[in-house]
């Protein structure tokens, strides 16, 4: 019988993927390959140059790269040394090509805030404008204008692209051009242009590779789709195997060449597994924050993807809604967001082999769900759009179930919403009904009082809908739910429509405002408020008073070689002192900055790590600057270890 149906199936799509080409295109656009430009398509291009100006403008104004300056010292590097190294060290971790990019700005102007920044402004504005224009070609001008305008005007999106010079937002760019000449390759017919999309589709993967090392998502998706084109439509297979196999050896081409020169040159200062070795070799960390742990076992791995599952939804959400979301898994912005979601990729992949961007999008949450470091917005900036994507249709498909068989849908909602009602309920009052982490809900009552009333009316709707199964029987009826049926149906598809661009012009006020705010705070910011103006304020003291060829150990080796121009070697996070000595005889050590952090990136902190290395060695330093949390030690006398 399985058989059977799955060869039905097969024949069906394939009948299907058989027709003109028209029907391999959006239903949207099937009457046109080009769709026409309209007020509303200008309408937005010019929000997002608007707000892209806004960006070129109003970056954090200080007099020099405050928050990390990894990436403009690479391309430094590149510039002066015509190497690819940081702090005198080949960089083996974060591929070239943002370095590459910012080292070609540096030939005609100085690597500074002043004109870095605005390149990440352009390529934010290149990077939106190419959302829009992909959406709308997968799911029509509307769905297309509430993303992108919400994207557009999202804070943390700005407050990112402002304030850090990292490559998310030029691989949003390049991402989005590669799923858009995508959909041109397979969609369009053998004429003499798609030689020339074949090939920029190339350039674009190896520049995505060469941009996040993520990038390889992209490289997956594409051979998954279309392997499982070629199980499932044969035909149409064959021919996306024609047309993308030539983009996806280059692009692995690319990943090849990249990863055995980051290898033949990778020179650990301390053997601690996780950071600075190869994301493989990351991904095998229990904790990447806590290298100390150890490697992972497979015991770990569901744990951590249900971490990891619940702190992007919470993420996400938090983007979403611009708002702090609790951490507690039967929260409606974290389970129901990650069950629309769900069922929107699923039901996009459930036809015809899906595309490309659906199975890019799972490859690309598959690398988050087992990754060992705490969740960050910039790892989920990337992929937004297509979460929203994914939100919406979800959103229908159940909405559609639901209009079709609506007892079969209100059984669902019952019992899941008793479930998670039951759940909230127990987060609400303390009770720890699953086993979830307390720290999760921090607290936070309100969420999960609002939570619990949520599931329980999501309950009374299966009920009702149990009760009255069918809408024109709901039509007939004299309650409250009647009335409102009606007065929607009156109002139509126009009213529906109306609503909804009401609510996306408040979520896009309310955030443009927030944007501006953000703005303004950037030109007039004060860097005496930043977290690392202490770390600043004692390598001006390093710069000062120790001589120019003293090794420098510190946690963040790359800010202080930046500033100081001092020889500098990384403060591991490890807490065995003998260790810790061994390291600084080895590495000449011959001051170590300390500082203490009320949130350490890094377990154990390193004060805690150097007072248990001062415990054990107390005469092996001698304290010569304290101010603002931070201390410089300098090692008294070298030993020869205890």
């Amino acid at each position: 019988m399985r058989t059977t149906r799955s060869r039905r199936f097969a024949q069906t799509a394939s009948s299907e993927y058989a027709r003109p080409l028209e029907l391999l295109r959006p239903v949207q656009n099937s009457r046109d390959e080009r769709p026409r430009r309209t007020v509303t398509d200008v309408a937005v291009y010019t929000f997002i140059v608007l707000i892209g100006a806004f960006q070129l403008t109003h970056y954090l104004h200080t007099p020099d790269f405050m928050n990390d300056v990894t990436y403009p010292d690479l391309a430094r590097s590149i510039l002066d040394h015509g190497s690819y190294q940081i702090r005198l060290l080949p960089e083996t971790t974060f591929p070239p090509g943002l370095p590459l990019i910012l080292a070609a700005v540096g030939l005609f102007f100085r690597l500074s805030p002043a004109t870095l920044f605005p390149v990440i402004a352009a390529f934010a504005m290149l990077g939106l404008i190419a959302t829009y224009e992909f959406l709308r070609r997968v799911e029509g001008r509307g769905v297309a204008v509430a993303i992108s305008l919400f994207f557009a005007s999202c804070p943390a999106l700005f407050s990112f692209g402002t304030s850090i010079i990292y490559p998310e937002i030029p691989y949003l760019l390049v991402s989005m051009l590669a799923l858009l000449l995508a959909l041109k390759i397979d969609h369009g017919g053998r004429d003499i242009f798609l030689v020339g999309w074949v090939m920029l589709l190339s350039i674009t993967l190896v520049a995505a590779v060469l941009t996040r090392s993520v990038g390889v998502a992209l490289l997956a998706g594409l051979a998954v789709w279309i392997g499982t084109s070629l199980l499932i439509v044969p035909g149409i297979g064959r021919r996306r195997l024609r047309r993308f196999v030539l983009p996806l050896v280059i692009g692995l081409t690319a990943q090849l060449c990249w990863s055995v020169w980051a290898h033949r040159r990778e020179n650990f200062e301390w053997q601690l597994p996780g950071y600075p070795r190869s994301y493989i070799s990351q991904l095998r960390v229990k904790n990447g924050h806590h290298p100390e742990l150890g490697e992972a076992h497979l015991g770990d791995i569901p744990a951590r993807i249900g971490r990891n599952l619940v702190a992007r939804a919470a993420g996400f959400s938090h983007l979403l809604i611009q708002r702090n979301v609790s951490k507690f898994w039967s929260s409606p912005l974290i389970f129901g967001l990650l069950v629309l979601i769900a069922i929107g990729a699923a039901s996009s992949i459930w036809t015809g082999a899906g595309q490309f961007h659906d199975w890019y999008f799972l490859c690309y949450e598959f690398i988050f769900m087992v990754w060992p470091w705490d969740y960050r917005d910039r790892f989920l900036i990337p992929v937004v759009p297509l979460a929203c994507l994914y939100l919406w249709r979800g959103a229908k498909a159940v909405r559609n179930h639901a209009a079709r068989q609506p007892r079969a849908a209100g059984v669902s909602f019952i019992l899941l919403g008793s479930l998670l009602c039951i759940s909230s309920a127990g987060f609400a009052f303390g009770i720890a009904a699953f086993p979830v982490n307390p720290e999760h809900v921090r607290g936070d009552h309100l969420q999960t009082i609002a939570a619990t009333l949520f599931w329980g009316i999501f309950t009374a709707m299966g009920l009702l809908m149990l009760k009255r199964p069918s809408l024109e029987r709901l039509r007939e009826g004299t309650g409250i739910f009647a009335r409102l049926s009606r007065i929607v149906e009156s109002r139509g598809p126009a009213g529906l429509r109306a609503v909804a661009i009401v609510i996306v012009a408040a979520i896009v006020l309310l955030g443009t405002v927030r944007v501006m705010a953000i703005g303004r705070y950037n030109v007039r910011h004060d860097i005496t408020h930043d977290s690392n103006y202490p770390m600043l304020k004692a390598t001006e003291w390093i710069v000062a008073h120790e001589p120019s060829d003293r090794v420098i150990m510190a946690s963040e080796p790359e800010f202080v070689f930046h500033y100081s121009h001092h020889r500098t070697v990384w403060f591991p996070p490890i807490s065995d002192p003998k260790i810790l000595m061994d390291g600084i005889q080895r590495h000449r050590v011959g001051a170590i900055l300390v500082v203490h952090q009320a949130q350490s990136y890094w377990l154990p902190p390193e004060d805690v790590c150097f007072q248990a290395l001062l415990q054990a060695y107390p005469g092996a330093f001698q304290l010569t600057y304290r101010d603002l949390d931070t201390w410089v030690y300098e090692v008294a006398s070298p030993l020869d270890g205890r």
